[in-house]
């Protein structure tokens, strides 16, 4: 099947009128089936930034773990400190690195997954009733989640998932954030002015070097659960493969095209 990019941008533009630009599934990584399963009772095991810091920093491995996890890393070049009375310098510094993180950060639970709106799917086959879509995975890619992420992935239905955390948050009177991802350098403004506004926005940001994870993020105000589990009940469109089974999964969005009146 051949089709420009041009026509593709216009027939998915058309599709997400109707359905959103957010992802159609999501998908959850585990190491073990039985963890999948979990996932799939809507129990969640979230985890806190200072759990992925301590990953990468003690495996060495950057992947899974993040040190610089809910992190602002800001350069800083000749460091002034005045008194607010009476403007006297008080101290100067060389240039270096200054760290800022929020004590909060420390407790709160997150929860990752994988998600990939609708153009950044393959679109594989499409006529006037309907469009088939493939997940953007190669048989690397797969094998890449299999090491790194988990030999069983569970996915799952977007707009149920996203349902059952509003609802959840809603009952216990909590905020929260559920959005993609945004992979950029340490010294982005607007990840620094994230941090320095203390947004929940920052729970977003990650750097550039993560981009391939393609990770919609979960982080709700509330302090970790001593089991580690969000509970949000049995999520009834979750169905649980073995990662390297996923490679050419995809889905139909079927439709009616009407031909557009003359003026």
């Amino acid at each position: 099947m051949n089709i420009s990019q041009e026509d593709k941008n216009y027939l998915i533009e058309q599709i997400e009128a109707h359905i959103g630009e957010r992802p159609f599934f999501y998908l959850k990584f585990c190491s073990e089936k039985k963890y999948a399963e979990d996932v799939a009772g809507g129990n969640l095991f979230g985890n806190t930034a200072e759990y992925f810091r301590k990953l990468e920093n003690e495996s060495g491995e950057q992947g899974q773990g993040d040190k610089h996890e809910l992190i602002s890393i800001v350069e800083t070049q000749n460091i002034t400190m005045l008194d607010p009375e009476t403007g006297n310098v008080l101290f100067t510094a060389p240039s270096g690195h200054m760290r800022i993180e929020f004590g909060v950060d420390k407790t709160i639970p997150i929860v990752c997954f994988v998600g990939i709106p609708l153009r950044d799917m393959v679109l594989f086959a499409y006529d006037e009733n309907h469009a088939e879509f493939r997940f953007p995975f190669t048989n690397e890619d797969c094998k890449a989640m299999k090491t790194k992420f988990g030999e069983h992935c569970t996915i799952i239905g977007a707009r149920e998932l996203e349902a059952r955390i509003e609802r959840c948050c809603a009952e216990i009177g909590t905020e929260y954030i559920f959005d993609k991802v945004i992979y950029c350098s340490q010294n982005t403004i607007q990840r620094m002015e994230a941090f320095n506004q203390g947004s929940k926005e920052r729970f977003l940001y990650k750097n550039k070097s993560f981009e391939y994870q393609r990770e919609f993020r979960l982080a709700i105000a509330i302090e970790m659960p001593e089991d580690h589990f969000i509970r949000l009940g049995k999520i009834e469109s979750a169905k649980v493969f073995l990662s390297d089974e996923i490679c050419n999964f995809g889905f139909s969005i079927e439709y009616k095209t009407v031909l557009k009146e003359k003026c």
